[in-house]
């Protein structure tokens, strides 16, 4: 439930297999994908996206979105559960990265748990958010607002609360508002 409208590109960090660069690939005619992920995952994706026949619409780049910059050139950049493994500095050094990923105007979208303000609901995050404790350096699940808070920190505005989940799969989303940020 993504709204597609005005997007011909879409950088799928760390894509995995391609689930979610098929299913937007699926859904728009057009559309091209970039899926970034480690190069030990790189194969896996390419295998899957020749499976279904989309190969010819995804450009599979090998890297770490910790380390290394993200391809440029994007209306969107999709995060898919990612941002619970990161602590508040970790994400807004991504979300640089990914508005420096994308072109102007276009939209950054996360999909992970967003909790509430009190952190107890929805009850599967603030669970999540214990596994995060104690098998991560600092991640958690994160209210809306500081996702918000950091995201605007990184360039972006416009942020809104999508789609409110019960599981991992609310969805945020911010517009780059500035030419570039550092």
């Amino acid at each position: 439930s993504i709204p597609l409208e005005g997007v011909e590109s879409i950088l799928d960090v760390g894509g995995a297999s391609g689930t979610y660069a098929a299913a937007f690939l699926r859904a728009r005619q057009g559309l091209r994908v970039t899926l970034f992920d480690l190069p030990s995952v790189i194969p896996l994706a390419g295998k899957r996206m020749e499976r279904e026949g989309l190969l010819d619409r995804v450009r599979l780049v090998a890297g770490d979105f910790e380390r290394d910059p993200l391809p440029q050139g994007h209306d969107m950049v999709f995060l898919s559960a990612i941002v619970h493994q990161n602590n508040r500095e970790q994400n807004r050094g991504l979300f640089s990265k990914g508005h420096r990923a994308l072109n102007p105007g276009g939209r950054l979208v996360i999909r992970d748990h967003v909790m509430d303000p009190s952190r107890t609901q929805p009850q599967a995050g603030a669970i999540f958010a214990v596994n995060m404790l104690v098998s991560t350096r600092g991640g958690t699940t994160y209210t809306f607002e500081e996702l918000k808070e950091d995201l605007e920190a990184s360039g972006f505005g416009q942020v809104r609360w999508i789609r409110k989940g019960q599981r991992m799969d609310s969805l945020v989303e911010a517009t780059r508002m500035d030419p570039q940020f550092p």
